[in-house]
C-alpha cells in the first residue's frame, strides 16, 4: 500500500498551565475497547477546560484499515519528558524542526540532526520563551509565529523574529490553536477552536475573520489543525464532531484571497480527535489524538492507519513531513498530557 503527503498542522484542549494552572485533557476518541475512557473537556468557571471521561466506541472495521506489515518503524527523535509537553511543529527555512512546548517554549532541532534518534531536550536549541505555546509556524524570513492560549490578554499570536525577542502580534480570545503561513499573501491563517473560526492575520497585526462556517463550531473542540493541499485549497480539521466523528473541511482560496465555499472532504470515526494535519499528493494525514494514531485520508474517502499506540504514539497532536533528504520522514508530536514522561517528537518513514 502506497502512502503519500505535504505540509503541516495541530490540537490541544486547554492550556491555562502557562499561568500556573494544570494542563487540561484534550478531546478525542479511543480506539481499543468498550471500557476505554477518553478525556473530554468541560468548561470551568474561568472559561478553561477540565477533563472528564466518557466511554467511546471503536471505529468500524470498514472505516479504517490497519497499518501494513511493511510499515517503517517509529523512532524517537527527541524525548521531552517531564511536565513540558510538546504540542505542535513546523519546519523552518533553514531546514530545522521547530516545536512548541505548552509551558511556554519554542525549541529547534538543527537540520543536520532531524535524522538522528535518541536526542534529549538538552540537545535542542531554545528559540524563545513565551506565556505559552500551542500552534507553531515559520515564515520564509525565519520569523516564528506561535499561538498562545492563556485565556487572558496575552492570548493570541506571538511573533519571534530572527535574533529578536518574542512579542504579541495580535490578541485572539477563545482558544487560538493552529497557524498556517500563507506565503502568497504574507499572512497567517489561524484556527480558534472554542468558537470554530479561522482568522486571517497580517504580518503587521491586522485581524479579520477568514472563515466562519457552522461545521467548524461544535459543542466541544471545533476548528483545529490547518494546512494547504497540493491543490492550493486550505484544509481545516474539526476535532470532535457529532456522533463521535472527526471532520475535514476543504476550502478553496479565491483570487482575492478570501475563502471560497467550503466543502466536506471527510467525516468519520476514523479521525475522531483530529488534531494537527498535513498533506501530501492529495492525501491528508491526521493526528487522531486520543485514538493514539495517525490516519491517512485519500480524496476518495479511503482511510488507513500509518502508526498507532503500539508504535509509541501517546496522544499525538501534530504531524509534519520533512523536506530534502527527509522528505519521506513523517514527524509526529506526542502531546502525552496525561503521561508527560511520554512527551516526544517521533519520526517514521512513509514512502511516496
Amino acid at each position: 500500500m502506497t502512502r503519500r503527503q505535504s505540509t503541516r498542522r495541530r490540537f490541544l484542549v486547554s492550556c491555562s498551565a502557562i499561568a500556573g494552572a494544570g494542563l487540561a485533557g484534550c478531546t478525542g476518541g479511543e480506539e481499543p475497547t468498550e471500557t476505554d475512557q477518553t478525556p473530554t473537556p468541560t468548561a470551568d468557571s474561568d472559561g478553561g477546560a477540565e477533563p472528564t471521561t466518557t466511554a467511546t466506541e471503536e471505529p468500524t472495521a470498514t472505516d479504517t484499515e490497519t497499518a501494513t506489515p511493511d510499515q517503517a518503524a517509529v523512532e524517537t527523535l527527541v524525548s521531552v519528558g517531564g511536565d513540558r509537553v510538546p504540542e505542535n511543529m513546523a519546519l523552518g527555512p533553514d531546514g530545522g524542526l521547530y516545536f512548541g512546548i505548552t509551558a511556554g517554549e519554542v525549541r529547534r532541532v538543527p537540520a543536520d540532526q532531524t535524522g538522528d534518534t535518541g536526542l534529549s531536550l538538552d540537545d535542542t536549541e531554545q528559540v524563545a520563551t513565551l506565556p505559552g505555546a500551542i500552534g507553531v509556524e515559520t515564515a520564509p524570513d525565519g520569523t516564528v509565529y506561535v499561538a498562545v492560549a492563556t485565556q487572558d490578554d496575552q492570548a493570541g499570536v506571538w511573533e519571534v523574529p530572527p535574533d529578536g525577542e518574542a512579542a504579541q502580534l495580535v490578541g485572539i480570545s477563545g482558544f487560538p490553536n493552529d497557524i498556517y503561513y500563507d506565503a502568497d499573501r504574507e499572512r497567517l491563517l489561524v484556527t480558534e477552536s472554542r468558537n470554530g473560526v479561522v482568522y486571517a492575520v497580517t504580518t503587521d497585526g491586522e485581524r479579520s475573520t477568514w472563515l466562519d462556517d457552522d461545521r467548524l463550531d461544535t459543542e466541544s473542540f471545533g476548528a483545529n489543525g490547518i494546512t494547504r493541499g497540493g491543490d492550493d485549497d486550505i484544509y481545516v480539521a474539526v476535532t470532535r464532531a457529532p456522533e463521535e466523528t472527526g471532520r475535514l473541511l476543504r476550502v478553496p482560496v479565491e483570487s482575492d484571497g478570501t475563502a471560497g465555499e467550503a466543502s466536506l472532504f471527510f467525516e468519520g470515526s476514523a479521525i475522531f480527535g483530529a488534531d494537527g494535519i498535513t498533506s501530501r499528493d492529495g492525501d491528508i494525514y491526521v493526528a487522531a489524538n486520543s485514538q493514539n494514531r495517525v490516519v491517512r485520508v485519500t480524496a476518495d474517502g479511503t482511510t488507513d492507519v500509518i502508526a498507532t499506540g503500539d508504535d509509541g504514539l501517546v496522544f499525538p497532536s501534530d504531524v509534519l513531513f520533512g523536506t530534502g533528504d527527509q522528505r519521506q520522514s513523517l514527524f509526529i508530536c506526542n502531546f502525552a498530557n496525561q503521561s508527560p514522561e511520554d512527551g516526544a517528537i517521533l519520526r517514521t518513514s512513509v514512502s511516496q
